[in-house]
């Protein structure tokens, strides 16, 4: 048998540029994701089947979008996350500065700018100015509305879609559209207490896992299954809108 080729490293000029900081890396379903010390500062992307958001990555928040933009002008909210405005800044491949203005980000993270760069898991402030930003995928913590966030919430929002009802799943409260499972709070011991489980491709999953793995998540015994793992606790009601909205997208074209 031959041995398995490894994946050509997608942009590989990027980790040759800031070698010097010996960044170490992680693989996140089709995007590489680049870590200095404590801190991810950048994702590599580059997918065949799913281009839009292919380039550069950088880590960092919707207070730092102004002046980032000074230095890559055709720097963009990544696209996959479904809002207008995401914390995640994409320097975009098919830009034709996409590798001067990729190797300016390495200088930046050379120089340990602050713009670029969050640690995993860390909170926000309180007042919300180091928020990641709003998206269906890529979700900001915020204390006021994630300290209320629990199933009652899920059920308000999930019951005003199109043939939502309320249901049991596994012996747990659910939502399902035309009797197919949307969302519920998960019965297996692996998952999180405050966690709920939404149906979404695999795809989707993988960006929302690249995106923000601190709110979102996946064990090995949802692995297999089409759905990702959500931490209440840091999801505001209008995010959650937006989740439930792709899961319904979903479920219903898996009917059709």
């Amino acid at each position: 048998m031959l041995p398995k080729q490894r994946k050509a490293i997608p942009h590989a000029f990027v980790l040759d540029a800031i070698s010097t900081l010996s960044p170490y890396t992680r693989p996140m379903f089709g995007r590489l994701a680049i870590y200095v010390k404590d801190k991810i500062v950048l994702i590599l992307r580059d997918k065949p089947k799913s281009t839009a958001d292919n380039g550069v990555w950088l880590a960092t928040t919707q207070e730092h979008h102004q002046s980032l933009r000074r230095e890559f002008p055709n720097m963009r909210s990544i696209q996959v996350l479904g809002k207008r405005v995401t914390g995640w800044q994409v320097l975009p491949v098919d830009a034709p500065d996409f590798e001067s203005a990729a190797l300016r980000a390495c200088e930046l993270v050379l120089a340990a700018d602050p713009r670029i760069g969050k640690i995993p898991g860390a909170r926000t402030s309180k007042s919300g100015s180091k928020a990641t930003g709003r998206s269906s995928k890529q979700i900001k913590t915020s204390k006021k509305h994630g300290s209320t966030i629990n199933f009652d919430t899920v059920r308000e929002i999930g019951l005003a879609l199109p043939g939502v009802q309320e249901s049991i799943a596994y012996g747990s409260p659910a939502l399902k559209v035309h009797g197919k499972l949307l969302a519920c709070m998960p019965s297996h011991r692996s998952a999180e207490p405050g966690s709920l489980v939404v149906r979404i491709d695999f795809d989707n999953r993988a960006e929302l896992l690249a995106a923000d793995p601190d709110v979102y998540y996946v064990t090995d015994h949802y692995l297999n299954y089409t759905s990702v793992l959500v931490r209440l606790s840091r999801v505001t009601p209008d995010v959650l809108r937006d989740l439930l909205g792709m899961a319904h997208k979903f479920v219903t074209a898996r009917r059709a």
